[in-house]
């Protein structure tokens, strides 16, 4: 599992290297069968909008309870390997209290592509040696641990001001160890959010997607979606449960401002979050400046900064002070908010080349 062995057969570069995960609570997904509860049934019928959206593995959580042997799991397996797209599992493996080869295998088995692992330590490689026989899946791990990909949270736990942001990417991408797999998902808990509130939401998204390294996203995310709960995911429609079921039920618990948080509001609108999401990592995935495995930095005004992807002509900038500042040279290829010319308003990001 060693990320030399990993490499090995995939040319310099494999598929996760700078992959786009994107972890589905399945139960808060989408709802197949109409029970109520999201299942394997409704995320095959949603892969089309994670298709659109251009993300490289799908990570399952809330697996518990899930047989891979199961025709559902061979379904959606089939039918995302089919579009391109990765399934992983995202579980809670402990080497220190069981052997991690029961939990791992069966999964193994019947074909997923990885897992995205709860933070336990690994000294041992434990986990290493549970998928000797497997060099091809690939594992998100956090913590002490051979992984191919180190879960972080430093960009969220940073908040919105540039030199927190600057020490966490810097002490991140200094760190020995694996690659890095950049999170950023709030964990505020409030049900409502509000245009001004989106502000640091997509600003950061431009960050976090412009670092070397994969990125973990939650469903939701790219709707600006508020929290961290397994919130259900507001498909279409006008009223609550907005498409993710067809199940006659209480559906209060889903506020029901989320009209305009809908995939299909967003999706119509260029101005959206979404549409931000969408444009993000398209050009994450097809522009050439978009290598390169460090970061230089540039003099900036406080409350802000700016770097460059080593090697290349991309340069990320992002403005967390009350004030426009000046945009680096370069052209703007997309931003978080409108920019001015040569300038970089607050609360803004942008990609130049």
């Amino acid at each position: 599992m060693r990320r030399a062995d990993a490499l090995a057969g995939h040319g310099e570069r494999p598929w996760w290297w700078d992959a786009v995960c994107y972890q589905v609570d399945v139960g808060s997904f989408a709802d197949g069968d109409g029970d109520g509860i999201g299942d394997l049934a409704g995320l095959t019928g949603r892969l089309g909008y994670l298709e659109l959206l251009g993300v490289d593995a799908v990570v399952l959580a809330g697996a518990a309870g899930l047989d891979p042997a199961a025709g559902p799991f061979a379904e959606l397996l089939g039918m995302a390997h089919d579009s391109g797209m990765r399934v992983m599992l995202s579980l809670d493996v402990d080497p220190a209290r069981s052997d991690p080869a029961s939990v791992l295998w069966p999964w193994l088995e019947h074909g997923a592509d990885g897992f995205h692992l709860a933070p336990r330590p690994d000294p041992a490689d434990a986990i290493g040696a549970a998928l000797a026989g497997h060099p091809d899946r690939v594992v998100i791990g956090s913590g002490p641990g051979d992984w191919h990909l180190s879960f972080n949270l430093d960009l969220a736990v940073a908040g919105f001001d540039a030199d927190r942001v600057r020490k966490a990417i810097t002490d991140v991408l200094a760190a020995p160890g694996p690659r890095p797999a950049w999170a950023m998902a709030s964990r505020d808990t409030e049900q409502s959010r509000d245009d001004a509130a989106l502000t640091p939401v997509r600003a950061m998204a431009l960050v976090q997607l412009a670092l070397p390294g994969a990125v973990c996203l939650r469903h939701g995310e790219e709707l600006g979606l508020p929290g961290t709960q397994r919130v259900r995911m507001p498909w279409e429609g006008d009223r609550p449960p907005f498409g993710f079921s067809a199940a006659d039920a209480d559906w209060s618990s889903i506020p029901a401002d989320w009209v305009s948080f809908t995939a299909e509001a967003q999706l119509e609108d260029e101005a959206s979050t979404l549409s931000l999401y969408r444009h993000a990592l398209e050009t994450r995935g097809t522009h050439p400046a978009f290598t390169g495995d460090e970061v230089e930095w540039f003099g900036a005004p406080p409350g802000c900064f700016a770097f460059r992807r080593a090697g290349t002509t991309l340069i990320c900038a992002l403005n967390t002070s009350p004030e426009p500042v000046p945009l680096p040279p370069g052209e703007v290829v997309l931003s978080s908010r409108p920019v001015g010319p040569g300038e970089l308003p607050p609360g803004t990001a942008a990609w130049l080349v």
